[in-house]
């Protein structure tokens, strides 16, 4: 503390105005010591560079790891997974899923396979899950369902319980799958294919209406289901299809699919 009075003291007594001029001082060195100027304008420069160079690669980690991949596997044996929004997923041996920190959030769930896998979706109408296979599409629109790509030229979904719709990548149009149903989907189709099986064949008559719709127009699917109903169904939007498989008398529910599988709106009229 002694020392440091006794300097501020020495610059009190001492100090005249322009005597202590830094920037005099400075030009004064650098005429004086050229070398040694240039050599400290280029170790200043280095610092600033790595100054740059550290911000940036902060700012690319930071920025990189806002999107990062997570990719699951499953090699011998099954191996079940649960996913960020409490979805289960079990991958069949030499299978693989994978998602994007950007693509599974809370407006959306996608994801992508290949071999075979069974999903378990966690219900939230507010972030649709999409499963993308090679060449296949599946748009949940109820819980539970597998999906098998093994195969090198087809795909095929069955559902264990809720709604998925089932189309080709980048296809709009294709297949509502309910429970119990199944459908396969070859490499160079456009629409899916439903799987009859001997169980459902020999079926007696079921105590609802089954409409049963393959590959047909919207008008004949608002016809027929008006004229059942004893409503007036219209939609504006033309050139849409739909195969699909309805068992239920609940006519709100129909109508919910077709719009969310077709991406339509339908207009229910009460007929005088």
């Amino acid at each position: 503390m002694d020392r440091e009075k006794k300097h501020l003291r020495f610059v009190l007594k001492y100090y005249r105005p322009g005597v202590f001029d830094t920037r005099r001082a400075v030009r004064v060195y650098r005429d004086d010591h050229p070398a040694g100027f240039t050599l400290w304008r280029r170790y200043a420069a280095g610092i600033a560079a790595a100054v740059v160079l550290c911000v940036a690669g902060a700012y690319y980690l930071l920025t990189s790891g806002r999107d990062s991949m997570t990719v699951l596997y499953a090699h011998a044996t099954a191996v079940s997974y649960l996913l960020p929004d409490s979805s289960t997923v079990t991958l069949y041996p030499n299978s693989s899923l994978s998602y994007s920190a950007k693509g599974f959030g809370d407006d959306s769930r996608k994801v992508d396979m290949s071999g075979k896998v069974a999903f378990k979706v966690y219900r939230n109408p507010e972030a649709p899950f999409t499963v993308n296979a090679s060449y296949s599409t599946i748009r949940v629109l109820g819980t539970q369902f597998t999906v098998d790509a093994s195969a090198a030229d087809s795909t095929s979904v069955s559902v264990s319980s809720g709604e998925v719709l089932f189309t080709a990548r980048d296809k709009s149009e294709g297949v509502v799958l309910t429970k119990g149903m199944e459908a396969y989907l070859l490499a160079d189709n456009v629409l899916p294919q439903l799987l009859v099986t001997e169980d459902d064949a020999d079926k007696s008559a079921p105590s609802v209406r089954r409409f049963i719709f393959d590959n047909t127009p919207l008008p004949e699917v608002l016809s027929e289901l008006s004229a059942h109903f004893k409503v007036r169904l219209s939609c504006p939007v033309q050139g849409k299809m739909l195969t699909a498989e309805f068992e239920t008398d609940n006519l709100d529910e129909i109508i919910m699919v077709i719009e969310k599988s077709l991406d339509v709106k339908i207009v229910k009229e009460a007929v005088k």
